[in-house]
């Protein structure tokens, strides 16, 4: 990736302020890598796919890495803002850790932002500015939502959790791993009389674990 490109996605604006073009940009790039990979798809095809003309992608995005770049902090953002934040000031925190596995068995089985994830794997080991890229804007800004709200508990003293930011991601793992992982492969999702005693009990073991 050029200098260039990495100067322009960096500002990894809301798709809801980028111009009209550029929306219909990254629209039309969303199908072309879907259809056919990150290898596969080219400036011209993306360009004829938005109706555009090559100079006027290439004005928004100066190459296939950066709009790739741009598409994945859009599609990754969408999700996090749909991700439920839980209330620190909540009665029962076990009720809140149960909302939160809920909305991530929701989205996750909904398949959402699972489809580029797979486009990114394959060229990921050539192109890791992309992988870092997914990983904070995705995986990671779930994490420090999560991480949030764990260290307001702990000032709180209703956990003790010294460290938040290993304790979100413990337990993303216990509460989630059963549908990312059937999401990244495309398998159908676990059923709820499957799913529900897993989260249950995974929930159970954290609270167990950073009980004050």
């Amino acid at each position: 990736m050029s200098e260039n490109e990495t100067q322009t996605v960096a500002a990894g604006k809301d798709a809801t302020v980028l111009p009209p073009k550029a929306r219909e940009s990254l629209k039309a790039a969303r199908a072309v890598f879907l259809k056919s990979g990150y290898d596969g798809a080219t400036m011209e095809e993306i360009a004829r796919v938005a109706a555009i003309s090559k100079a006027t992608l290439y004005a928004h995005f100066p190459g296939k890495a950066a709009l790739f770049e741009e598409l994945i902090r859009v599609e990754c953002r969408a999700v996090n803002a749909r991700l439920y934040v839980p209330d620190p000031q909540s009665a029962s925190v076990e009720a809140e850790l149960r909302r939160v596995a809920d909305n991530y068995r929701r989205i996750f089985t909904q398949r959402e932002g699972l489809d580029l994830f797979r486009v990114l794997i394959p060229v990921a080991p050539r192109f890791p500015r992309l992988a870092e890229v997914f990983y904070e804007e995705g995986p990671g800004g779930s994490v420090r939502k999560i991480a949030t709200y764990l260290a307001a508990l702990d000032r709180a003293g209703r956990l003790r959790i010294p460290d938040p930011d290993l304790a979100a991601l413990q337990l993303l793992a216990l509460i989630s791993e059963d549908s990312r992982l059937s999401g990244m492969l495309a398998l159908p999702p676990w059923p709820a009389s499957e799913a529900d005693p897993l989260i249950d009990c995974g929930i159970a073991m954290f609270l167990a674990f950073y009980k004050p």
